[in-house]
């Protein structure tokens, strides 16, 4: 029952970003269990390494030996790693996740059930030069108030000892880390950190709702900055933005303090880890490149008067995460879409903060010391130092057709390598029912690729999400059946528009933002096994098609200037991507199967027959072959790679 309701409310706490965002924030509840032998053990259950309050179960709440854990008061003082060793050995079950880094703090202290969150009001208040002065006006003699401690076993003994001297207080107020509020029932701890919060936000509501209703539009491009921006930042790690333009997001960056305002440390340093300290700030007619120059050379500044102070840690990127361009929005960086858009959530919440607070005083965060010790925690550093990137990560990958069998299967493939997709389809719905069969953060995008306009209104919305394109598939594709003497002309005419005219758009919409970028890329064709072994009644689809190819052709020798390479996958007989039939075939099917004086269906089998390998290719074969060149794990362009099971009439020559 106690895990239960431990479960119920750390959920509500979570489920309110203003208090906690994306893993922040950590609870804790204390009762007894049976052991083995049936005596009754106190235990803590607090959460764990990894998950998030808002989803929270109970198996993110591990359970550990409460004796054992309060044992450890006694000790004088205690490493970082010897704390986590030992907490961990209180562990009931070894194989729970790693228990909250601030789990003595949570075990000190008597109180049946403790929540603890970084509250955005709390710290609107308490980050200001007169900030306890303004909390003890707000809260009196009901809060403990303690300056900033780095999380670990220093603190959870500095608050045991507060406590001590100050029993009757419902909370914790810790200056540019938090709020902690405790109980003894899992409502009670809750209610009183929703009631310290509301108090503290209440003193800046109407500056904070007259800039939600502030407004602004934006004044230039996605597609004209984040390129060029991205390309500065370079390869090592390949960073993928996203970009946040809400209204009173574009009147904040139109104001003329945002640098005094925002160019300062975060509101908790717990978010430097996503964040780093300090966004930069890109002005309409400012260069990416000498912007981000300065940056670097703050940064490397400040990283090395840390390592000056704390010893030789392992050198992170210094690229920005957070950059606040005028104009167009507040932009976030990340290795992965999900890591930008958490960085993009943490900064607009500090925005919205920064902002509406700042008539309050002069804002008094971190020095960047005891900033660097929290960013380059030794903790994390760990963390950091196992990761393995996966192939395409970092990078970002368009696909033409992607509502299709054929493109859901390359999707599918090149999201499990760390690509982040963009399916762009005619029919957005399409498109929308495989982003979501992808699940992921595949967005979809109506595009038609015969208009120049709509091809350009999708490069805009990729950039928006995304920053810019390192892989483009052009796999859009029609067909028709006919015998030449059948053939009218404006099917003709159709099928070269989509197949040919539409490979050109895109690869022309697509090499441009590649080309702004300055990272070079890769270019694969959905080509197809019919310009090698055209078919008869398919002049349509088999010329058009043989257009759009010889195109690509004349892309990598275009674009190799530009280190953007180009190569052609030549499938055959792809006939669904599980539960996504092929428009395609559903089509030409049965004309098809007419042709060849097949039952429809007996036309999927009579193609297995006819390849050498008497294989069932499928979407995802086409999309291991894309990989192969979208990683480009050879230097090579201007190649075709057939995917039909081996089509002697098809081999390239």
């Amino acid at each position: 029952m106690i895990l239960q309701e431990r479960v119920r409310t750390s959920r509500e706490l979570g489920a309110d970003p203003t208090f906690v965002l994306h893993g922040g924030g950590n609870t804790s509840a204390k009762g007894t269990v049976a052991d083995v032998h049936g005596n009754e053990l106190e235990v803590m259950w607090v959460k764990g390494s990894g998950w998030d309050l808002a989803t929270i179960e109970a198996q993110g709440l591990p359970a550990l030996d409460l004796e054992a854990l309060r044992a450890l008061r006694a000790l004088e003082d205690m490493s970082d790693e010897e704390m986590v060793r030992e907490v961990k050995r209180c562990m009931l079950d070894g194989s729970g996740p790693t228990p909250s880094i601030e789990t003595l703090l949570h075990a000190f202290l008597p109180q049946a059930f403790i929540d603890h969150s970084h509250a955005n009001a709390i710290l609107a208040i308490s980050n200001r030069d007169n900030g306890e002065d303004l909390c003890r006006e707000l809260y009196g003699d009901r809060v403990i108030y303690l300056p900033w401690i780095m999380p670990g076993f220093p603190l959870a003994k500095a608050v045991a000892d507060a406590f001590d001297a100050q029993p009757d207080a419902i909370g914790a107020l810790l200056h540019k880390h938090g709020l902690f509020t405790w109980g003894d029932t899992a409502d009670e701890a809750l209610d009183r950190h929703r009631e310290l919060v509301g108090i503290a936000a209440d003193h800046y509501k109407e500056e904070r709702s007259t800039l939600l209703a502030s407004s602004s539009t934006p004044s230039v491009l996605a597609s004209d900055v984040l390129p060029t921006l991205r390309g500065a930042m370079g390869n090592d790690p390949r960073l993928v933005m996203t970009l946040q333009d809400d209204p009173w997001i574009l009147a904040a960056l139109d104001r003329d303090d945002l640098d005094d305002v925002m160019r300062t440390m975060p509101l908790t340093p717990d978010h430097s880890i996503r964040t780093k300290g300090l966004p930069m700030v890109l002005r309409p007619g400012d260069e990416a490149a000498e912007a981000l120059a300065a940056y670097h050379e703050e940064y490397t500044a400040y990283y090395t008067e840390g390592c000056a102070a704390n010893g030789e840690r392992l050198p992170l990127d210094p690229n920005p995460r957070v950059v606040l361009v005028p104009g167009l929005g507040l932009v976030s960086c990340g290795t992965t879409s999900k890591a930008a858009r958490v960085a993009g959530d943490i900064a607009e919440h500090t925005l919205l903060t920064k902002m509406s607070s700042s008539h309050l005083g002069p804002y008094n965060a971190l020095t960047g010391l005891e900033l660097f010790d929290m960013e380059y925690w030794p903790l994390e550093q760990a963390k950091l130092a196992g990761k393995k990137p996966r192939e395409l990560e970092g990078q970002v990958a368009v696909i033409t057709g992607g509502g299709g069998a054929i493109g859901e299967g390359v999707a599918a493939v090149l999201m499990e390598a760390g690509a982040e997709i963009a399916l762009l389809d005619i029919d957005a719905d399409l498109a929308a029912a495989a982003a979501e069969r992808l699940g992921g953060h595949a967005i979809a995008v109506a595009a038609d690729v015969t208009s120049e306009a709509s091809m350009a209104e999708a490069m805009e919305q990729v950039c928006r999400h995304f920053g810019g394109i390192d892989i483009l598939v052009p796999n859009a594709g029609i067909a028709h059946v006919a015998s030449l003497d059948d053939l009218e002309v404006d099917d003709l005419r159709r099928a070269i528009e989509v197949n040919q005219v539409g490979v050109f758009l895109t690869m022309q919409a697509g090499a441009r933002i590649m080309k702004d970028q300055g990272l070079g890329g890769s270019i694969v064709l959905v080509s197809s096994k019919n310009v090698l072994a055209p078919g008869a009644d398919f002049g349509a689809y088999s010329s058009s098609k043989a257009g759009g190819h010889q195109l690509a052709r004349i892309g990598a020798l275009e674009y190799a200037a530009d280190d953007i390479v180009v190569n052609m996958v030549t499938p055959d007989a792809i006939f669904s991507c599980g539960e996504n039939p092929s428009g395609l075939w559903q089509e030409v099917g049965p004309s098809r199967a007419k042709s060849k004086g097949l039952d429809p269906g007996d036309l999927q089998e009579h193609y297995r027959q006819r390849n050498l390998l008497k294989s069932t290719v499928s979407a995802r074969d086409v999309g291991e072959a894309v990989l192969f060149f979208a990683a480009r794990r050879t230097p090579t362009t201007g190649a075709v790679l057939p995917v039909d099971g081996g089509v002697a009439n098809a081999f390239p020559r």
